[in-house]
């Protein structure tokens, strides 16, 4: 865990934390986490306060203590909290912001308007989950809007304000990636050199303010498409440190899901988590399981 010097305990010196995605977009995706909670390998679940099953999480995660769980920031394939009145230059006049990550990242920088109105959505998601009780235990962001240089900016006094710790930090290798799934080189080549870019420069910010954040995160290059392959040649090399890995799973048949997320594929994601040979190679690579809260 880098940010601050993290031993290890009870002798382990690998680490896995298990995250869900999109936590309360649908009864689908609720049910898929907590089910991969209850009886597979998920640790930690990231909330959508905007999903449209927002409610039911809240509920689910307080019948889950064990459950360690964190704000999705949504920017993006998604609704705000705030109505479209306070964010004219964000969402369309139902609320719902775009489809597309380039225009609206391109309207945080030169927009002083967009950046004002994005501060106070930011604000507002942060508090809509302050609201449930539960425990903010860490930040991450929808499609990793998280880490735009200007999003970043703002989550970070804000997250200090509100005393907020944990972050993901979105980086792995594309060797190790590719020796374990060769699919798709050119789009994760293209993956690698922005958000490990990003990681580098954010990196250094949030060593300096006292965050902590996992050593590395797998999923970023293989999202939508964390199979069993991928799984078991990450495990076999997982290097010493803190790790994680985040998943997109989900009950089908889900509209909601299948609307924003058309070419994942959240069942066989499921079916990962709950395997038992996954489960039994965890145990034989002597690798601790956590949650966000935990570290």
């Amino acid at each position: 865990m880098q940010g601050q010097e993290h031993t290890p305990p009870d002798g382990y010196r690998r680490t896995l934390i298990v995250t869900g995605d999109d936590f309360g977009l649908s009864g689908g995706v609720n049910q898929a986490i907590i089910k991969a909670h209850r009886e597979g390998i998920l640790t930690s679940a990231a909330l959508m306060v905007t999903g449209k099953a927002f409610e039911e999480a809240v509920a689910l995660a307080k019948a889950n203590p064990g459950l360690s769980v964190g704000l999705h920031i949504v920017l993006l394939q998604g609704r705000a909290v705030l109505p479209y009145e306070k964010l004219p230059h964000l969402v369309d006049r139902d609320g719902n912001f775009s489809n597309n990550s380039l225009l609206p990242g391109m309207r945080y920088f030169f927009s002083k308007e967009a950046r004002r109105e994005l501060r106070e959505e930011l604000r507002a998601q942060i508090e809509r989950f302050l609201t449930t009780g539960l425990r903010l235990d860490f930040l991450s962001g929808h499609l990793n809007i998280h880490v735009h240089p200007t999003v970043f900016g703002i989550l970070i006094e804000l997250s200090q304000e509100f005393g907020v710790r944990a972050f993901r930090l979105p980086r792995e290798g594309l060797l190790l990636n590719l020796k374990a799934d060769s699919s798709r080189p050119f789009s994760k080549f293209f993956h690698y050199l922005t958000f490990n870019l990003l990681s580098y420069y954010h990196k250094m910010t949030l060593t300096r303010v006292g965050f902590i954040f996992p050593d590395r995160v797998y999923g970023v290059l293989q999202h939508g498409d964390i199979n069993a392959r991928y799984v078991k040649y990450l495990l076999q090399h997982l290097p010493q440190g803190v790790t994680e890995m985040y998943f997109h799973p989900c009950v089908l048949p889900c509209q909601e899901f299948t609307r924003w997320m058309p070419d994942y594929h959240p069942q066989e994601e499921l079916e990962v988590l709950m395997g038992r040979e996954i489960k039994e190679l965890i145990k034989a690579k002597s690798i601790r399981f956590a949650g966000y809260s935990a570290l």
